[in-house]
Order: C-alpha cells, then sequence, then structure tokens
C-alpha cells in the first residue's frame, strides 16, 4: 500500500501542529506542508488526498496586504468541489468561509483566548469539550453549512459536503500552546488577558483534548482514487 501524504497549508513559518502530526504519524501518513505566504505554489489539487489550512495572525478579509490569500481562497474552493477532504482551523476556517459563500470578518466578541467550552448540536459529537481558542476575527458560515458546534461568544464549528471548519485548535500541544503565548505576548496584555492563568490550565500528560478529533477525521479520509479526474 503507497504511503498516504496529508497536505497542510501554514501561514508561519515553524507552525506548531504537535498533535496533528502525532496523529498523522499514528495513522500512517507522511505530511506536506506548504507555505503560500513564503511563495511556496499551492499543490495540484488532482493529487491531493486530504487538506488543513492552519491558522495564522493575517486576516482573511485583509486581501490587500496579503494578496496570495485570494490564492488560497479559489484553491479552497477548488479542493471543495472535487470533493477532497478538507479541514479548516481558526484562519483556514474563516478562507474556507469565503472559498464557499460565507463572510470572514472581525470579531464581534473581540479576542478569545483561552480554553473555552465547546458544545456540539450533537450531544455525542467529539467536539463536545474544552478546548484551546485564539482569535480577534471571526466568519459567518456558508448558507447551507451544518453548524455542528458553538462556544459561548462565538460559533466553533461547521461543515459543508467533505470540508469542515473549526474556529479554535485542536493541532496544538502544550509546548504549542506555550509558544502562541509568548509570541502574542504585546497582543494579550493589550487585551488583559491573564496569560499566567491560562499557562497552568495547559493540560500535561496524557492525550491531548483535540487529539481524537483529529485522528477520526484522518480515519474517515477514503483511500485516494488513482484515477479521479
Amino acid at each position: 500500500m503507497s504511503t498516504r501524504t496529508l497536505t497542510v497549508i501554514t501561514h508561519v513559518n515553524n507552525p506548531s501542529i504537535g498533535v496533528l502530526e502525532e496523529s498523522a504519524v499514528a495513522g500512517g501518513w507522511t505530511m506536506s506542508v506548504v507555505g503560500p505566504f513564503r511563495g511556496d505554489p499551492l499543490p495540484d489539487a488532482d493529487v491531493v488526498e486530504a487538506l488543513v489550512v492552519l491558522g495564522g495572525p493575517q486576516s482573511a478579509y485583509d486581501g490587500e496586504s496579503h494578496p496570495y490569500l485570494a490564492d488560497e481562497v479559489a484553491y479552497l474552493r477548488d479542493v471543495h468541489a472535487r470533493e477532497i477532504p478538507l479541514l479548516g482551523l481558526c484562519l483556514g476556517s474563516q478562507l474556507l468561509a469565503d472559498a464557499l459563500g460565507g463572510r470572514s470578518r472581525p470579531g464581534d466578541s473581540g479576542l478569545e483566548c483561552g480554553f473555552i467550552d465547546v458544545i456540539a448540536t450533537n450531544p455525542k459529537s467529539l467536539l463536545n469539550g474544552t478546548f484551546f481558542s485564539f482569535h480577534s476575527d471571526s466568519a459567518d458560515p456558508p448558507p447551507d453549512a451544518e453548524i455542528l458546534a458553538r462556544s459561548d461568544h462565538y460559533l466553533q464549528a461547521w461543515r459543508l459536503g467533505t470540508s469542515t471548519a473549526i474556529q479554535f485548535h485542536p493541532e496544538l500541544d502544550g509546548a504549542g500552546i506555550d509558544a502562541l503565548l509568548a509570541l502574542e505576548g504585546p497582543k494579550l496584555q493589550q487585551f488583559g488577558v491573564d496569560v499566567d492563568a491560562i499557562r497552568e490550565s495547559i493540560p500535561t500528560g496524557g492525550p491531548q483534548p483535540g487529539r481524537r478529533l483529529l485522528d477520526t477525521w484522518l480515519d474517515d479520509v477514503p483511500v485516494r482514487d488513482p484515477a479521479r479526474p
């Protein structure tokens, strides 16, 4: 059996994807990470088996400052049309909304940073639980999207066909969360976020909270048909 490749679009150098990497390795996947922001070409959708689009400091609606995002949106629209499994995380979920008929925008409840309680529309869903979130932008989902989960302030997950959007960060392990808090220190101070309290809440030992979500998503990716047009 040939090796399966998970394509990952990043918006920062050296992204913190510890949980996603663990999940991919455990599932027998190799990872191909591309960064259009640094000039990496987007791969031919014909050869993509599954695609994950990560977060980043950019705003999806600010195409003037980040012109490559328009190419990403068009690419996600094409990947979705081909029914290739696609998972958008944080900024990735906002770009996915733009691609499929929704709208990215500044978050109307301000910055969301820390461990939040996510409540799924299905009580048995793995989306139920406490997860780490960090964003100040949000998105209105496409009109026909199935709403999967919310928190007190924001829509947290939706699905349309083979595409799924998640606003929080299942891909971050404790080290990744700590690195993000350090990187965004000035912004967090501006919003009065208690960084020490968040650090004290980072789970230690055992499986990371997002691992089962990512394991299940990867397990559900069908084996690609070599004859797929």
